[in-house]
């Protein structure tokens, strides 16, 4: 065999290799690109539902406490029944999701009235229901576990809420019933579907399956052990990876809990489905290395024919030379020798292979050198791309993104290959609006440089764009663009801690004198605007030096923060409660009337601070002084108004404390004793 068909044959064979090695090694790095991103996506799936799930249930205990919240506490002491049913109807029509009922149980459990009525049920115990027990040992409403209606055979979730008194005494239970699978329940969540065969379903803290593709399996359980991922999940694991379901079919899934209910969301999809591309790619593999080794081979061939041909010229004039230089007899012949020997000068340093060895090894030796400092430069550069901490996209004239470092990869959640060649406005926007705030290119162009604070439509956090040109030559227009996207998230909530503690009491977590003053002064524009008026109370404790003295500043600091909670419960939203020093506490009420609503409030907090508290060291009693300055008569500033009612609350403790008195003018003080109280 000839060496131009050894090197042919060796040539095709080295090719169809690297394709094959270079198929193999982008089949697996697909494969676990594809499996990773489907489990991401499965992971995002799983933590959007169990978001909407916990929405869902806090929803309905927040609209559960607001019926038990105005509950007519007078139809249920005397009995009422129909007062009951009506404001149940109403509240079923206002709350669409309890469709499904409303019920009432009293302290023991027994069944006071419901609506749809259902007259039969009247006087039944549902003290065994462990929404009923865990409400009643809680002292709160909540959630009980979902079950099978006995009433309507479907899968229903029980929400309870106390009736309490003035007192704060639980009086009864109202309880609603959700239908898990109505339109206005979980039925959205029920229906969706991952990918073309996936499926999602919720699990609750037993193991039953509250949300299922299958209806029939709702509230049914898994055995254990046919899905070891399910198990997992039932003991509290999150994340992702592989298993296999009941039906024996291998899976991609992942899950998250949802904390406050003990459920556990998964999300899955099978795993020849994800991987189904992988197959399609072989099979073209396949194809294409079919088509390279009948293209390779005869290709291969004529060209090797091409490359050896000088070879064989110089062989040619090796046997000529060995010929001329030789007779048969072995005398030479100097023409014939003398020309040969020119032959082979030429050959071996004149001739193009001779040139072209001396030059292309010369070339080598410097191309060698060049790419040696082209590796080390590019290497150089992109370590330092990659390790810079913020997201980096390197952009086009057009817009379109070059380069992503892996920063910009990991925060977007997309691989390099989703962004390259796409306009950056679409990578960040991820399919949604573009927020009107980013910069068009025009806009880019004409000012080079560009930095604002934004958000990512699919990216939570907030994020700081900057915009750098890159020039061509001899600054001519910019060729490009080098963006940085910050997060600022921290930073935001740093500054936003810091105007906290400016304008709130570290203690108590009311607002300080800065914040006070400035909410006086919005009070008085409005009582201007609204021709009504606003009152200051000035609020001191009495003997709260005793409580420091006897039992320590931490239970005086525990103590204040008691007082905080128990004043603060006598004012309106819109009113303000404010630490103004030590145990002094000044309180701004907007839109008043007259002054007989002043007196009522500050009568409520006397009564408040006057009940007991528990404290580490044990229960005690204080009082407290009030001054109280209404404007606009008392004054026509926040200084004035604060100074007066201070001056009010002095002449109250000294006339025997935990008392209210009122200013009549800036120099006279009026004692609220007269004053309706309550």
């Amino acid at each position: 065999m000839k060496l131009s068909a050894k090197a042919s044959l060796l040539l095709s064979g080295l090719v169809l290799a690297v394709i094959a090695a270079t198929g193999l090694f982008l089949f697996a790095y697909q494969q676990k690109a594809i499996k990773g991103l489907v489990l991401q996506r499965l992971e995002s799936d799983a933590a959007t539902l169990s978001l909407e799930i916990r929405d869902f249930v806090e929803e309905n205990v927040r609209d559960m406490g607001a019926v038990a919240g105005n509950f007519p506490l007078s139809a249920l002491n005397s009995g009422g029944a129909s007062a009951i049913r009506e404001y149940l109807a109403r509240q079923v029509a206002y709350f669409p999701r309890l469709e499904n009922g409303l019920f009432i149980l009293d302290r023991e459990g027994r069944f006071i009235e419901d609506y749809p009525p259902h007259p039969e049920l009247r006087g039944q115990s549902f003290a065994h229901r462990d929404y009923f027990m865990r409400s009643m040992s809680q002292e709160y409403g909540g959630l009980g576990d979902p079950y099978i209606s006995a009433r309507t055979g479907l899968p229903v979730l029980t929400v309870t809420a106390p009736i309490r008194n003035e007192s704060g005494q639980t009086l009864a239970l109202v309880c609603g019933s959700l239908n898990l699978l109505s339109r206005s329940g979980l039925w959205e969540q029920q229906q969706r579907k991952v990918g073309d065969s996936g499926y999602i379903y919720v699990v609750d803290r037993h193991g039953r399956f509250v949300i299922h593709p299958e209806a029939s399996r709702i509230l049914s359980r898994n055995e254990p052990g046919k899905n070891v991922f399910l198990d997992q999940a039932l003991l509290g694991h999150e994340g992702s990876g592989e298993t296999v379901n009941s039906l024996g079919v291998p899976m991609l899934i992942a899950s998250r809990q949802i904390r406050p209910l003990g459920w556990a969301v998964l999300t899955q999809m099978p795993k020849s489905e994800a991987l189904s591309s992988i197959r399609e790619s072989v099979l073209a593999l396949g194809l294409f290395f079919c088509a390279a080794l009948a293209l390779v081979l005869p290709l291969g061939l004529w060209a090797m024919r091409r490359i050896v041909k000088p070879l064989e010229a110089l062989e040619t004039a090796t046997q000529v030379i060995s010929q001329d230089l030789r007779k048969s007899d072995g005398a030479l012949t100097r023409p014939f020798a003398s020309s040969a020997m020119d032959a082979l000068r030429k050959m071996r340093s004149e001739d193009e292979i001779g040139k072209l060895a001396r030059a292309f090894f010369q070339l080598s030796v410097r191309l060698k050198q060049t790419l040696t400092s082209l590796r080390t430069a590019a290497e150089d550069w992109e370590r330092t791309f990659s390790s810079v901490q913020e997201a980096l996209m390197v952009l086009d004239a057009d817009g379109k993104v070059l380069r992503v470092n892996r920063v910009a990869e990991d925060r977007l959640r997309m691989v390099r290959s989703a962004m390259i060649g796409k306009p950056w406005r679409a990578v960040l926007s991820m399919g949604q609006p573009v927020p009107a705030d980013w910069p068009t290119m025009d806009d880019l162009a004409h000012t080079g440089r560009l930095r604002l604070d934004t958000r990512l439509p699919e990216t939570p956090g907030a994020f700081e764009f900057s915009f750098s040109a890159i020039q061509g030559r001899r600054n001519s227009a910019a060729k490009g663009y080098l963006l940085v996207v910050t997060d600022v998230s921290e930073k935001m909530k740093t500054e936003e801690r810091i105007r906290e503690l400016a304008f709130h009491d570290p203690l108590t977590g009311l607002p300080n004198r800065m914040l006070l003053t400035d909410r006086l002064e919005q009070a008085m524009a409005t009582a201007d605007r609204n021709a009504t008026k606003v009152a200051v109370m000035f609020l001191d404790l009495d003997d709260f030096k005793r409580i420091n003295d006897t039992w320590g500043h931490e239970t005086g600091d525990n103590l204040l923060k008691q007082v905080a909670k128990s004043l603060g419960v006598c004012l309106r939203s819109n009113d303000t409660l404010a630490r103004y020093a030590g145990d002094e506490f000044v309180a701004v009420l907007m839109d008043l009337k007259d002054l007989e609503e002043a007196a009522r409030v500050a009568s409520r907090m006397l009564e408040n601070v006057s009940s007991p508290f528990l404290l580490p060291g044990g229960q005690t009693s204080i009082g407290a002084s009030i001054g109280i300055s209404l404007y606009p008569g008392d004054g026509a500033t926040p200084q004035e108004l604060i100074s007066h009612a201070d001056t009010a609350m002095y002449k109250a403790k000294g006339r025997g404390k935990n008392s209210y008195r009122f200013v009549d003018s800036p120099t006279t003080i009026t004692d609220g004793a007269d004053l309706p109280r309550q």
